[in-house]
């Protein structure tokens, strides 16, 4: 018997990979069968991520942008499974003790009249802004309204944190956390959590989709990630954006007004952003083992058993000063972490749990983590690696609770460059423009 569960909600399946009785049997359900490609100005496109499939021979075409999802040749078929599903009314949705601010309460209410109208909102906010707080009113409303809510982000890490804090304040809704480092298998739930890639296998799937960390890599400029955004809400449905260093084409959106807008400049806890103090060093990070100036700094760290986090610009340097460090600090415990890291996530969670005293990443751990009572380091903050944004999302990871507001940031450089200056600058800016 088929686990209609596994399948419901909008989801696009290949032909090709189902038996013959569950095709029929999803057909009953309101699915429907539609050819894997499309033509437009003579070219031929995935039906499920709306790429173009460039031929290999005469005979053979298939899509290879999504690949990884599944081989789409040009004469399968897909078969896109019912969105249409009841889920149970409850007694109550949102269970959340919490207060939001003046400015979030203002915020939140420019995000329901958005949503009233169905119109794609962008929250543009400080990061420790609270805008996952922010969003809560907007789930219940969508819930009340028996609609599927869809909470994605390019990143893992950033998936991986909301699920719980999700499921501690809507403890009778159902929630999945699916991405592609999970052992879940997909199941059918009123909030999904999840990488922006999964949106691919869906297609007017969501009546409300939340975009967090829109301007971060993977999803900045790549079309397919876009498209497969659009493709996956309903027609009816609403876009809501969340970043503190929002692209370009989005604020343009603004601008014409094919968007609406929510803009915050002061954190929930109304004390301003760090801003970073900048360090020259004289020679690289590596002299002498590690630089005499950086030493003098992480021996007092660990002394005070104070918590920090090493930004890098490349995994090579990162553990080279690795091991620098366990030479040096025998005592230290720490962990590094990468994008290639097959063990990141549970050694985040080591972090998180306290259960090392220190961080080392790359530009991986950027945004989207929240830890208190610690120092933020970056060496070499004048790399090419270290966008203006990135530096800034990374001072954000700085001061993010109430009793630890004031988390010290420092930028460790040998050349100050146009990026430093412009962070520091924009941070600078930002708090100047709480205050009024």
């Amino acid at each position: 018997m088929i686990k209609i569960n596994e399948y419901l909600g909008g989801r696009i399946f290949n032909t090709v990979d189902l038996a013959y009785d569950e095709i029929n049997y999803l057909k009953n359900c309101g699915g429907k069968i539609v050819p894997a490609t499309f033509k437009k100005d003579n070219k031929l496109f995935c039906r499920r991520c709306l790429m173009e499939l460039k031929p290999l021979t005469k005979n053979l075409k298939y899509c290879r942008s999504c690949i990884n999802l599944g081989k789409i040749q040009a004469s399968d078929q897909l078969l896109i499974t019912s969105s249409d599903v009841l889920y149970p009314i409850q007694q109550s949705y949102l269970s959340w003790s919490g207060e939001l601010t003046v400015i979030q309460q203002k915020g939140v209410r420019e995000l329901l009249m958005a949503f009233k109208k169905k119109q794609d909102h962008l929250i543009w906010a400080v990061t420790g802004a609270g805008k996952t707080e922010m969003i809560f009113p907007l789930i219940e409303q969508a819930l009340l309204n028996k609609q599927r809510i869809a909470i994605c982000s390019p990143r893992v890490d950033v998936c991986i944190e909301l699920f719980p804090r999700l499921q501690k304040v809507f403890p009778t809704t159902t929630i999945g956390l699916f991405h592609g480092k999970s052992d879940e298998k997909y199941h059918l739930t009123q909030i999904m959590i999840a990488t922006v890639h999964q949106l691919i296998r869906f297609e007017e799937a969501f009546d409300v989709l939340i975009i967090d960390e829109v301007d971060s890599y993977p999803l900045a400029g790549n079309q397919m990630l876009h498209q497969a955004i659009k493709k996956s809400r309903k027609k009816s449905g609403m876009i809501v954006y969340l970043s503190a260093t929002p692209p370009k084409e989005l604020l343009f959106k603004v601008k014409k007004q094919q968007i609406t807008m929510t803009k915050l400049y002061q954190r929930f806890h109304r004390h301003p952003l760090p801003e970073p103090q900048c360090r020259l060093l004289l020679k690289e990070i590596n002299f002498l083992g590690v630089n005499p100036r950086l030493r003098i700094h992480l021996r007092k760290l660990i002394k005070n058993h104070q918590r920090f986090m090493l930004f890098f610009p490349q995994i090579p340097i990162m553990k080279s000063f690795a091991q620098e460090l366990k030479n040096l600090y025998p005592k230290l415990t720490f962990v590094d972490v990468s994008s290639k890291d097959k063990e990141r996530l549970t050694k985040v969670q080591q972090f998180r749990d306290k259960k090392v005293q220190a961080i080392l990443t790359t530009t991986i751990l950027e945004r989207g983590v929240t830890f208190k009572k610690i120092s933020v380091i970056v060496l070499d903050a004048d790399a090419k690696e270290f966008s203006k944004t990135s530096l800034i999302q990374i001072a954000g990871r700085a001061g993010r609770g109430k009793d630890s507001y004031d988390d010290p940031v420092y930028f460790y450089y040998r050349y100050y460059n146009r990026q430093i200056h412009l962070a520091c600058a924009e941070i600078s800016y930002l708090n100047q423009q709480a205050k009024k």
